[in-house]
C-alpha cells in the first residue's frame, strides 16, 4: 500500500509541478486578466465534468469490482455525450461567455469525461500506476503545448491555451483507452442485468456527484463572484494562491485515491476505520510541515515569479493556511465513507460548506475583496471537515486528538524516512 501511495504522491508532485508552470507562464504573458480567463474557463469545465461523472465518475470505483465493465463504460460514454449536448445548448441561450468559448468548454469537457470513465475503471481494478501515467502525459502534453505555440508560433493568447487542452485531453484518452482494453471483458461472469447496472450507476454516482459538485462550488464559486464585483484581475491573483496552497493537499489525496481503492474492496469495517485514523494522522503531519514554509515565503517571491500584477499572493496563503490544514479531515474521512458507498454524508458535509461560501463570499468580497473570498474559503473548509468529523466520532467514539500525531507517531515516521535514505545510499 506505502508503495502506491508513494506511487501516487511522486505523480501528484509531477502534476502541481507542471500545473505551477503553466500558471507562471499564463501569468507573466498574459498578465492576471489572461489568467483570470484561464481559471474561469478550466473551472467551468470542471463544473460541466461533474455533471458527466454522474455515470462516470468516482462511484464507478466501488462497481467496478463488483459488476461487468463493458456494460459500466458504455452507459458513461453515453451519458457524457448527452450531459454535454444539452449544457451547450443551454449555454448559448444562457451563458455570459461567448459562443466561441461556450462550444470548446463543452467539447473540452466531454474528450476529459471519457478519460475521467477510463480512469475509474482502472482505480477499480487498483491499478494506480497506470491510472497515474495517464494523469501526467495529460499535464506534461498541455504544457509542451503551451511552450511551443507560445514560442515557436508566437500566439500569446488564451485561444493557444485552448488548443493546447485539446491535444492534451486526446493525448490522455488515447492512453487510456489502450490501458483499460484488457478490463473490458472482466467479471463477465456476474450476469448483472443491465437495467440493474444503469440504476447502481445512477444512484451511487448522483449521491457521490452531488457532494463533489457542492465541494467544488464552495471551492470555485468565489471565482464567480470575484469576477462579478472585482472583474478577472482579482480571479487571477486569488486563483494563483489557491492552487498553490491546495498543493498542500497532494499527500492527503495520494493517501486518499489508495485509501478509497483499498476500502471499496474490502468488507472489513474495523480494519477500515483503523486505516483512515492512520492514514489522517500522517496526513496532518505532513501538511503541517508544507504550510510552515510555505507562509513565510515573502511577496517578493510570488511577484517574480508570477509578475507585478501578484503582490497579494503570499497574504492570502497566509490566510488560507488554517483551512487548508483542517480539511484534511474532510479529504481522509470523506474517502472512508466513500469506499463504504455512503456518499449522502460527504454530500452533507460538502453542502455546509457551500452555504457558508455563499454568504461570507456575498458580505465579505465587497468589504475584504479577494482577501473576503479567501475568509470565506477557511470557514467552508472547517465546516465541512466538522461535519464528516462528528459523524465518524459518533461511530467510532475516536476523539478529536487520536487523529493527530504524537511524538510516537512522529518517532515512527522519523524511523520509516531514515529506512528510505539508507536504502538508497546503499544503493
Amino acid at each position: 500500500m506505502i508503495k502506491k501511495i508513494v506511487n501516487t504522491f511522486g505523480t501528484n508532485v509531477i502534476v502541481a509541478v507542471l500545473n505551477l508552470l503553466i500558471a507562471v507562464i499564463i501569468s507573466q504573458w498574459l498578465g492576471a486578466a489572461g489568467k483570470g480567463e484561464q481559471s474561469i474557463i478550466i473551472t467551468t469545465v470542471a463544473f460541466i465534468l461533474l455533471v458527466c461523472n454522474i455515470m462516470g465518475g468516482a462511484s464507478l470505483v466501488y462497481l467496478v469490482p463488483r459488476t461487468d465493465n463493458f456494460k459500466i463504460i458504455i452507459p458513461a460514454y453515453v451519458w457524457s455525450l448527452v450531459v454535454c449536448f444539452v449544457v451547450y445548448f443551454l449555454s448559448e441561450n444562457l451563458s455570459q461567455l461567448s459562443s466561441f468559448y461556450n462550444f470548446h468548454i463543452c467539447l473540452l469537457t466531454f474528450i476529459s469525461s471519457l478519460t475521467a470513465v477510463n480512469s475509474m475503471i482502472l482505480l477499480g481494478h487498483q491499478k494506480i500506476e497506470a491510472k497515474n501515467l495517464v494523469a501526467v502525459l495529460q499535464t506534461a502534453v498541455l504544457i509542451i503545448s503551451l511552450l511551443i505555440l507560445f514560442l515557436f508560433f508566437h500566439q500569446k493568447n488564451i485561444t493557444s491555451y485552448i488548443i493546447a487542452l485539446y491535444v492534451s485531453f486526446t493525448s490522455a484518452f488515447i492512453l487510456s483507452c489502450f490501458l483499460i482494453f484488457k478490463f473490458l471483458n472482466k467479471n463477465k461472469e456476474v450476469n448483472t442485468p443491465l437495467k440493474k447496472v444503469l440504476w447502481e450507476m445512477l444512484r451511487f454516482g448522483f449521491l457521490n456527484q452531488l457532494s463533489h459538485i457542492t465541494q467544488l462550488l464552495s471551492f470555485r464559486l468565489s471565482y464567480y463572484i470575484l469576477l462579478l464585483f472585482l472583474g478577472k484581475d482579482s480571479v487571477g491573483v486569488y486563483s494563483n494562491a489557491v492552487s498553490l496552497v491546495e498543493a498542500v493537499w497532494l499527500i492527503s489525496k495520494s493517501i486518499a485515491t489508495v485509501q478509497y481503492a483499498r476500502i471499496a474492496n474490502s468488507d472489513d469495517d474495523m480494519y477500515a476505520r483503523q486505516l483512515t485514523q492512520k492514514l489522517l494522522k500522517s496526513a496532518l503531519f505532513m501538511s503541517f510541515l508544507i504550510l510552515i514554509p510555505m507562509m513565510l515565503i515573502p511577496s517578493s517571491f510570488y511577484t517574480f515569479v508570477f509578475g507585478k500584477d501578484f503582490t497579494h499572493v503570499n497574504i492570502l496563503i497566509i490566510i488560507l493556511a488554517p483551512g487548508v490544514f483542517f480539511y484534511n479531515f474532510s479529504l481522509i474521512i470523506g474517502h472512508y465513507f466513500s469506499g463504504k458507498a455512503r456518499y449522502h454524508i460527504n454530500t452533507m458535509a460538502s453542502a455546509s460548506g457551500l452555504l457558508v461560501t455563499v454568504v461570507l463570499c456575498l458580505l465579505l468580497i465587497p468589504l475584504l475583496n479577494v482577501y473576503g473570498a479567501a475568509v470565506a474559503a477557511v470557514c467552508s473548509f472547517i465546516t465541512t471537515s466538522a461535519v464528516v468529523f462528528y459523524v465518524f466520532h459518533k461511530e467510532t467514539r475516536l476523539t478529536l486528538d487520536s487523529f493527530f500525531p504524537h511524538l510516537k507517531d512522529i518517532n515512527e515516521y522519523k524511523s520509516y524516512f531514515f529506512s528510505i535514505f539508507n536504502k538508497n545510499k546503499n544503493y
